[in-house]
């Protein structure tokens, strides 16, 4: 007898290919799905471009848009009459959310009338959002702290299981009242084949950013959150040193124009994918991530699997997935000097950067998509068996 398919509604707020951390963890996740296990329905104020063939059936909800943030739609749920006749016509086993925003409440409301367990993957920093753009205004961020963390047990805490990327952002969701038994570290994978030290191109580097000079990488979407500013002024230490270090900056935004200003002779890439940015990581030697806001830094994975040794922030994230001394160096957050000795450590001592490169890439390499997806459909697996032996055991007391 063939067995009926676990059916997973899963609303996020983006769902185009390659815009960020949230979609590529998606894609990859979407790229394992079980058919004969699994039925998916995606809402979407965002779809994919070639919808058409898009594996699984997309409902794209009301929307608005802001001038300022043309890539991130915001989702109107409430407002778009069909979305709950199409969730009703597929009948969910499970709902899943990726954003405690608006679409995410419509998920956790939805499924708590119709007694359906609740999923979510954690993927945004809120807490070093607020303390990043209102450290200047002490009183406003402590109300705001208060307001996200009454907001994030409303919608966590009503979760039958939470996949947070790393332990260090997991204890953190502890410490704001999350339920511990909901909390599951998931991290992230990585393809070690398509971003590998062997796709090194040194003509390319070199003419690119010049010859007898180490490349040291950032590769971000250039906006404030990620501690360009911090950036800027290793870029101006590197310079005034005359360290013989060239910065490549890879990726777009609406700070890119500043930092263009503020780094002259830095190299700016604009955004890569795919084969192009996996060859600009193979052919670089340091990369630098100075953010603060990261839950976990896909693209720290990305550098460490193409062998460069990393030095980011010692916050949130990367503190989950660095290993300090041995794979690259974790700093103090937005301290310049800091960021500033140890890139030239590791400039100074080849056989330091040599031993660094291949912990990185090994580590790396036992960061597999397909390991990290099976857990997850084990666990959903797992959720909608527990979900359907209560619903026996109700219908068996009522019976009774």
């Amino acid at each position: 007898m063939k067995t009926k398919k676990i059916k997973i509604a899963l609303f996020s707020d983006v769902l185009k290919e390659n815009l960020d951390g949230v979609t590529y963890t998606l894609y990859n996740i979407i790229k394992r799905i079980p058919a004969d296990t699994f039925d998916f329905l995606f809402i979407t104020p965002y779809p994919p471009e070639d919808i058409e063939n898009f594996p699984y059936p997309v409902h794209v909800c009301k929307y608005v848009r802001f001038p300022l943030y043309k890539d991130y739609p915001l989702a109107m749920p409430d407002f778009d009459p069909d979305l709950e006749t199409v969730l009703d016509r597929f009948n969910p086993d499970i709902i899943h959310f990726t954003t405690p925003a608006l679409l995410g409440r419509y998920a956790v409301k939805y499924a708590r009338a119709r007694n359906i367990p609740i999923s979510s993957t954690y993927h945004t920093h809120f807490k070093s959002y607020v303390d990043y753009y209102f450290k200047y205004l002490p009183g406003i961020k402590h109300l705001l702290h208060r307001l996200v963390n009454r907001i994030m047990l409303w919608f966590y805490n009503q979760c039958s299981i939470i996949f947070v990327p790393t332990q260090p952002i997991m204890d953190e969701l502890i410490t704001i009242g999350i339920d511990e038994e909901r909390l599951m570290v998931w991290g992230r994978g990585i393809d070690s084949h398509a971003f590998s030290p062997s796709h090194r191109d040194t003509a390319y580097i070199e003419e690119l950013a010049g010859t007898d000079t180490k490349k040291a990488l950032f590769v971000s979407r250039l906006v404030w959150e990620k501690e360009i500013q911090t950036l800027i002024k290793i870029y101006e230490l590197l310079k005034k040193n005359n360290t013989n270090i060239t910065m490549v900056i890879t990726g777009e935004g609406p700070q890119k124009n500043y930092m263009m200003k503020k780094m002259p002779c830095a190299v700016f890439t604009g955004k890569l994918c795919g084969d192009a940015l996996a060859r600009i990581y193979a052919s670089c030697d340091i990369f630098i991530f100075p953010s603060v806001t990261e839950t976990f830094g896909n693209v720290i994975l990305e550098a460490m699997a193409s062998g460069l040794p990393v030095v980011a922030a010692a916050q949130g994230g990367p503190k989950g997935i660095r290993r300090d001394g041995e794979t690259g160096f974790l700093v103090e957050p937005k301290n310049p000097d800091a960021f500033y000795h140890k890139i030239l450590t590791i400039r100074n001592e080849p056989l330091l950067r040599e031993k660094m490169s291949h912990s990185a890439r090994s580590y790396a390499q036992q960061q597999t998509w397909d390991n990290l997806c099976n857990i997850l459909f084990d666990t959903y697996d797992m959720i909608a068996h527990d979900a359907l032996q209560e619903k026996k055991i109700e219908n068996d007391y009522v019976a009774v």
